[in-house]
């Protein structure tokens, strides 16, 4: 017989229950508290956002230290920063980068991420914003760039055979190899020339124009969001189009590929504040990006059309 058992007891929430947020304690997004830097933010009325990779390692073993690079904490170090954006309801930004890149599906996603929120974002590359930094970069209507300022090549970076190349390098190669072969047949070819053309394996070869095609998708879908007329043209130059990943694009070379790139005399003050912001942050010991954000302050208006909005959810 089966035995009869009594409803189990429901729980009656008048209210959600607040749920904790356990990944601020293992990202690193923190709210910027210098007083030159919140004042830059209340003057202009924008948030001011920097994503910084610190110059110095972490030692985490004798012989090998560990340096900030683009991955799964900053995605989600990068969405916590919207969320507060979104709460605050502000839709323009000053954007500081200084970063070495990383994972190339993270520096998409962080990029995406943050161009899709903001209406209006110019971003400052006091020194280097280097392959997925460079993604990032890209996420500005303006790029501000000094002297001292590069961004690099978006050639995406695989491992062979123990070291790491660029997954471009084989077309360059093949367009190589294809002109050697154009007026001679392979046996009239010298024995070098065949022996490296044998090296050539069509399945890695196909591997890699994926990769470089998927790259060039993802740098396209950025410059067309940040309201370039020519993404697909400048996608393809900073994917294919430069001999080697560490090339330095200067300010010049970048306005040259299409980019909107403009002088730091035309953003000076703001310039300066950036520069010492980074240097705040530059010589810390972290193997994470250290993000860090300021927001202006709401104005009496800002706070009566917020609690406008407010009142109209809740009676919704």
């Amino acid at each position: 017989m089966r035995q009869k058992t009594s409803p189990r007891p429901t729980r009656t929430i008048s209210k959600p229950e607040e749920i904790p947020e356990l990944l601020s304690e293992v990202i690193n997004t923190r709210l910027e508290e210098d007083e030159v830097i919140c004042a830059l933010a209340n003057e202009q009325n924008v948030a001011l956002i920097a994503f910084i990779a610190p110059y110095v390692g972490v030692r985490i073993s004798p012989i090998e230290e560990a340096r900030a690079s683009i991955g799964l904490p900053d995605e989600f170090g990068m969405e916590a920063l919207v969320r507060e954006l979104e709460a605050a309801k502000i839709r323009k930004a000053y954007l500081l980068v200084n970063s070495l890149g990383g994972a190339m599906a993270s520096s998409y996603k962080i990029a995406r991420a943050v161009r899709i929120y903001l209406e209006e974002i110019i971003t400052f590359v006091p020194h280097i914003a280097a392959s997925g930094g460079t993604l990032l970069a890209l996420t500005g209507n303006e790029i501000v760039m000094g002297p001292m300022s590069h961004i690099t090549p978006l050639d995406v970076q695989i491992r062979y055979k123990e070291t790491m190349v660029s997954a471009s390098s084989f077309m360059h190669f093949f367009t190589r190899v294809s002109g050697w072969f154009e007026k001679v047949t392979p046996e009239e070819a010298p024995y070098p020339r065949r022996a490296l053309a044998d090296k050539l394996d069509p399945l890695i070869m196909e591997g890699w124009s994926g990769l470089t095609t998927t790259m060039s998708d993802y740098v396209e879908e950025i410059l067309d969001l940040a309201g370039y007329e020519e993404s697909a043209k400048i996608a393809r130059r900073l994917v294919i189009g430069f001999p080697s990943h560490d090339y330095v694009i200067t300010p010049e070379k970048a306005e040259d590929i299409g980019l909107n790139v403009k002088p730091l005399s035309d953003f000076q003050r703001i310039w300066d504040v950036m520069r010492y912001w980074l240097s705040k942050y530059i010589f810390e010991q972290e193997i994470m990006h250290c993000i860090r954000y300021a927001l202006p302050k709401p104005t009496s208006q800002a706070r009566q059309l917020s609690e406008k909005e407010t009142n109209d959810e809740e009676k919704e």
